[in-house]
């Protein structure tokens, strides 16, 4: 990630303070959520679950052209939720072009 883009090193930072949660069984745990990340390669299921876990935690759907998998180092993860405000704010407003915003929130 040497020329990573600024939304990528917030997640990382994220990742390193851990608080991105990944798998849509963990997400479904969560009481508060920031910012919830899709995969673009998600089934339709997994697409589903995401779009109703953002409105029930109130926050925007982001879907990553970049594998989520890659981002959170876990293989053939397809969500994650940021559980920290601030880093979900500076990621929203850092996004490029790997982001896509589906949905707002509050």
């Amino acid at each position: 990630m040497k020329d990573a883009s600024k939304a990528l090193r917030y997640l990382g930072f994220a990742l390193k303070s851990r608080t991105l949660r990944t798998g849509v069984n963990t997400a479904a745990t969560l009481k508060e959520g920031y910012l919830v990340l899709l995969c673009a390669t998600a089934g339709a299921d997994t697409a589903a679950e995401a779009e109703k876990l953002a409105r029930r935690l109130s926050c925007p759907l982001v879907v990553c052209s970049i594998p989520v998998a890659e981002i959170a180092h876990k293989e053939n993860c397809k969500l994650a939720v940021l559980t920290e405000p601030n880093l979900a704010k500076a990621v929203l407003d850092n996004l490029d072009d790997n982001f896509t915003l589906r949905t707002g929130g509050k």
